[in-house]
């Protein structure tokens, strides 16, 4: 799942020592879910889809838990919408 890690996200690849960089294709920071959530500019289109959603009753940045908890539908059609690249 991604919010906790544990998915395709090179962070998570390279503490196992399957990749050789936790560095996101971005060049922004290390790939991992905050950055994804948060930060890097290869999904900044589905986030701000994700973010207009949220800015109708909340202020962003919200917390993952939150995000989780009580937008799981927008949340889930981000995380869906993301495509992470290993490269």
């Amino acid at each position: 799942m991604m919010v906790k890690g544990h998915s395709n996200i090179k962070s998570y690849l390279y503490k196992y020592k399957i990749i050789e960089s936790p560095m996101c294709p971005c060049k922004i920071g290390e790939q991992t879910t905050d950055h994804i959530l948060y930060d890097c500019d290869l999904v900044k289109q589905e986030r701000d889809k994700l973010k207009a959603e949220i800015l109708r009753t909340e202020n962003w940045p919200l917390s993952k838990y939150i995000l989780i908890n009580k937008y799981t539908k927008n949340f889930n059609e981000f995380v869906d919408s993301v495509h992470l690249a290993n490269s």
